[in-house]
């Protein structure tokens, strides 16, 4: 089944249309880490978690192209926004 998953990223051409082969294969490589664990979990909602993670392939690789910005540091920002809190960390409100 992971080989359907990875050739659904590898198949879709618009989505590494006019990155460079490393970023490519950086997205593509992410995306289908992500379908793995998604397999993994055998999760009911994988079918639509790996549609919403074909559009979002297709965000960052328009951000990478729009704005220059390489595959890698994107994956970095969204990884990190993906975070779960630390325990027992306090958060405060941002101030103005």
């Amino acid at each position: 089944m992971l080989e359907r998953l990875a050739e659904q990223f590898i198949e879709d051409e618009t989505l590494t249309a006019g990155l460079s082969d490393e970023d490519a294969s950086e997205l593509v490589g992410w995306l289908a880490g992500i379908a793995e664990e998604l397999e993994e979990q055998n999760n009911p909602l994988r079918a639509q978690y790996v549609a919403q993670l074909k559009r979002l392939g297709h965000e960052v690789s328009r951000l990478a192209r729009q704005h220059k910005v390489p595959v890698e540091a994107l994956i970095d920002l969204i990884e990190l926004a993906w975070e779960e809190p630390e325990d027992g960390s306090e958060t405060r409100p941002i101030q103005a």
